[in-house]
């Protein structure tokens, strides 16, 4: 074997090395998703979102959905189904920050941040997220869990969907036209 052939085969080893190295470290940065609700959707049986002092609860009543504390709206049913195709399966990216002191650049803390909390049957309660939505990122939220400290960034952006507004996710019933007899 030559000199030449000796130093070009430990020169392709080396470089074979560094490059099986820089995938490995590469590997790392790949952002996981998890969804933020992991448990099933049929033991959901209050939602409760909070924003500020405004409180909204839907309660089910069987198979039903109602707004606790207001008879006078029916539900939009493709709000409750936004709940259970978007904002419960929304997955969590990658981790932002884990320091406390951070929350508010994010809208994560507890009193700037909308409270997603599901309960089941019992009361016990299933979820509990903070949402925030701060900074010039518009396609995605960010996301804590109650009583942790970890920030991560969502996949997608269901802010708006986390409306304390009744009139949101009902509407009044129409008035049925009584028809004159002649």
């Amino acid at each position: 074997m030559t000199n030449s052939l000796k130093y070009g085969l430990a020169s392709f080893a080396v470089i074979l090395l560094l490059f099986l190295y820089n995938q490995k470290s590469q590997d790392s940065y790949n952002a996981s998703t998890v969804e933020i609700f992991d448990g099933n959707e049929e033991d959901i049986s209050r939602i409760k979102i909070t924003e500020n002092n405004n409180i909204l609860e839907l309660a089910k009543e069987d198979t039903l959905w109602t707004i606790t504390g207001n008879d006078s709206l029916l539900i939009n049913d493709n709000k409750i189904d936004n709940i259970f195709n978007k904002i419960i399966k929304t997955k969590r990216e990658m981790l932002i920050t884990s320091k406390e002191e951070k929350w508010g650049r994010f809208g994560v803390d507890d009193s700037t941040g909308k409270h997603f909390i599901l309960y089941d049957q019992e009361n016990n309660e299933l979820l509990h997220v903070i949402f925030g939505n701060k900074g010039q990122d518009f396609q995605h939220n960010y996301i804590r869990k109650n009583k942790s400290s970890d920030v991560y960034r969502t996949d997608s952006n269901i802010f708006f969907m986390l409306n304390t507004t009744p009139t949101y996710w009902g509407t009044l019933p129409k008035k049925e036209e009584k028809l004159e007899v002649e």
